[in-house]
């Protein structure tokens, strides 16, 4: 593989990941893991490393399970003394996001400081054409302006051209707002794609019509894009009453993950904000989750156990195309698909989107299991 053979718009990404994102800097030593899967990705960012004179260590992993990963990836890093500078572990997965404790030991090992690592999810061109042509600082003043309006309200209102029409109410004083907006911070891992705020909703009601896009923690080949298929959900108290859409196997699919334990309950309230993301794609992936719009994540959700104290295997989030939020009684309202960025900082306690187990390999087969057992 060249890079005079690779679209150059992937290359353009590929720059801001390095560039904007990591900060490349001279002592810098990289090592990228990848899965199967994500091996092509991981060939672009390895070549373009190469073309400014790094020597990135490149090691595979399965995902989910893979019992000699640790030493693999022991054998790939490189000793104490031969880091000048930072090393930069950069790991790539479609479907996945795996193997925390390896990735972590290596944070402890050389240092939060020293040590930065870069999970992505969603690997593919897509990644690098439509995610990574907006800078963490660009999603951080878009996620900072949505904030600074939506995190003091009371309850926001839902509206959108297809039908949409929610109340939300709000407490963030019990409930935490989590942004993701690609910064890196001392000891934690940075979730790509980014362009997203979220908190869990004191309490829902009215009508989601997901016209955008799913994206679940399930593995399935469905075409995520809902234009043609929408699903409508009505929603009391937090819980899904009714479902429909006519795509028989979405229906499906979108049953058996409200079938599941906690399935129904509305986990997360979200608003996607990453303006380069200029349409939904076919494939179940975060990236359609960061596209503008509002998104209600079902089953599990984003706090702690202690401020929530329930788990679901389940986590399924329904898109919608755009949408307009109403503030309280603000005569105006924000709408998410022409979000001006923030002039003034983001918020400090607004924390950066932080996943601490092996996440989304349920598997469509695993969940239909689960839904509906099957009788010996």
């Amino acid at each position: 593989m060249s890079r005079l053979t690779i679209d150059e718009r992937v290359f353009r990404g590929v720059c801001v990941l390095l560039d904007d994102y990591v900060g490349v800097e001279e002592n810098d030593k990289f090592v990228i893991a990848y899965t199967p899967d994500s091996r092509e990705p991981a060939a672009w960012v390895a070549i373009e490393l190469r073309e400014r004179g790094y020597q990135p260590a490149i090691v595979a992993m399965r995902p989910l399970t893979d019992p000699d990963f640790a030493d693999r990836f022991e054998a790939a890093l490189p000793g104490l003394e031969n880091v000048p500078g930072r090393l930069i572990v950069i790991t790539m997965e479609r479907d996945t996001m795996s193997h925390f404790n390896v990735f972590e030991s290596a944070m402890y090992r050389y240092g939060h400081d020293r040590c930065r690592v870069y999970r992505i999810i969603s690997a593919s061109a897509d990644l690098f054409t439509k995610t990574l042509n907006r800078t963490p600082a660009e999603l951080s003043a878009l996620n900072a302006a949505l904030l600074h309006r939506v995190k003091p309200a009371r309850s926001v209102r839902i509206t959108t051209d297809g039908g949409t029409d929610l109340r939300v109410e709000i407490d963030s004083e019990k409930y935490q707002w989590i942004s993701n907006r690609g910064m890196w911070r001392p000891g934690g891992f940075t979730i790509l794609p980014a362009g997203e705020i979220a908190t869990y909703p004191a309490r829902v009601d009215g009508v989601l019509v997901a016209d955008g896009a799913f994206n679940a923690n399930i593995i399935t080949p469905l075409n995520a894009r809902l234009a043609d298929n929408p699903v409508r959900i009505e929603i009391k108290d937090s819980t899904a009453v009714t479902l429909s859409c006519a795509e028989p196997a979405l229906q499906e699919m979108f049953q058996l993950c409200m079938d599941s334990p906690h399935g129904r309950r509305v986990g997360e309230f979200g608003l996607g904000t990453n303006a380069g993301i200029d349409e939904f794609i076919p494939v179940n992936s975060h990236i359609n989750e960061r596209r503008c719009g509002v998104h209600l994540g079902f089953g599990q959700h984003n706090q702690s156990l202690s401020r929530v104290p329930y788990v679901a295997d389940v986590h399924l989030d329904l898109i919608t195309a755009g949408a307009r939020v109403w503030v309280d009684d603000d005569p105006e309202p924000i709408d998410l698909s022409h979000l001006s960025p923030s002039t003034v900082p983001h918020p400090d306690d607004a924390l950066d989107e932080d996943i601490t187990g092996d996440c989304c390999g349920m598997g469509y087969g695993q969940l239909r299991s689960l839904a509906c057992p099957i009788e010996q």
